[in-house]
């Protein structure tokens, strides 16, 4: 007759598979916590403080427009060196800059270095030039990984001699034709359509690009695959007697910029550093973000509190508005 068997023989086998699968449950249930968290922190490290920053190479230009400001500072150039050093702390807040305040880019020297260093900190830059020096340091420059996008100022083109503007022009166009596929293109025109200037310039550019089908793209038209004819209209400078009554700004929180001379400013508007809070060559860029003076300023410029008197005098646009002041 057949004994019968123990508890533990019964179950004993089933016992331990429950124990492995359970030690094993739980491994698996660690790994995908810490991947979750993994995952949760490159989020948080990706998603950056500010859309963009504002970093002037230099306030040097090589035209005189009558819509341009002058500043009281002194004219200069950032040294490739002291641009690596901010780069790498400007990047901790945003990853997409401009490499101007006032000046023109491609009167540094030294722009294809800066350009380097921006693709080596994995900064994606937008270009702002009137566009009259795009051949200055030859095609192998806008292989820069860096590169985004390129916006011509061309209203600054009435500064030229008006028979110089067809070539430049011309130059810009072809330019847009053939550059590296990945770069946008933006034309932008400054003005009113009464403008004559403006009807001379947008019907250049609009003969540049026949047998296309004009698409409207918020605040202008599509020329081609990340080529765009924008249009926008002047705005007064800080100072320049554009008072108006304002609901706050986004200074300080879509945005700041960095002046050649290492000045920490609001944003791209405040040329000579009258709203500055500090200097990134004296002082971390996170200790002078993070300072009770800025934070009491990003307040104030929003709104929160009194706006400063300094913003009460100006009448930038956004682009996409069609108000005129």
């Amino acid at each position: 007759m057949a004994q019968p068997r123990s508890f533990a023989a019964t179950y004993g086998g089933r016992s331990q598979s429950f124990r492995h699968i359970m030690k094993h449950s739980f491994v698996y249930c660690k790994i995908a916590l810490c991947c979750r968290i993994t995952l949760l922190l490159h989020y948080i490290k990706m998603r950056k403080q500010f859309k963009r920053a504002f970093i002037e190479i230099t306030n040097i230009c090589n035209l005189s427009c009558g819509f341009c400001v002058s500043p009281l500072r002194q004219k200069s150039f950032m040294k490739p060196k002291t641009f690596e050093t901010i780069a790498a702390q400007v990047k901790l807040f945003t990853s997409l800059i401009s490499l101007h305040v006032l000046g023109e880019p491609f009167m540094h020297p030294q722009l294809p270095e800066i350009l380097s260093i921006c693709s080596r900190q994995k900064l994606d830059v937008n270009l702002v030039t009137n566009g009259t020096l795009i051949d200055k340091f030859g095609p192998d420059i806008f292989k820069e990984k860096c590169i985004k996008q390129i916006s011509f100022s061309l209203h600054s083109f009435e500064a030229l001699p008006e028979k110089e503007r067809p070539e430049k022009l011309n130059r810009l166009m072809k330019f847009a034709k053939t550059k590296p596929s990945d770069i946008i293109i933006s034309f932008r025109l400054r003005g009113t359509t009464e403008s004559y200037f403006i009807k001379e310039i947008s019907d250049y550019i609009l003969s540049a690009f026949p047998g296309k089908v004009l698409t409207k793209y918020k605040d202008g038209l599509k020329l081609q695959d990340k080529v765009y004819l924008n249009f926008e209209v002047f705005f007064k400078w800080p100072g320049q007697g554009g008072l108006r009554e304002k609901k706050g700004c986004l200074g300080l929180q879509h945005h700041f910029a960095v002046l050649c001379s290492g000045e920490i400013v609001p944003c791209c508007l405040d040329y000579d550093g009258k709203l500055s809070i500090g200097n990134i060559n004296t002082a971390p860029l996170a200790d002078i973000l993070g300072s009770p003076s800025a934070l009491s300023l990003k307040d104030s410029i929003a709104a929160k509190t009194p706006i400063p008197k300094f913003c009460e005098t100006c009448g930038f646009i956004a682009p996409g508005s069609a108000k005129q002041i």
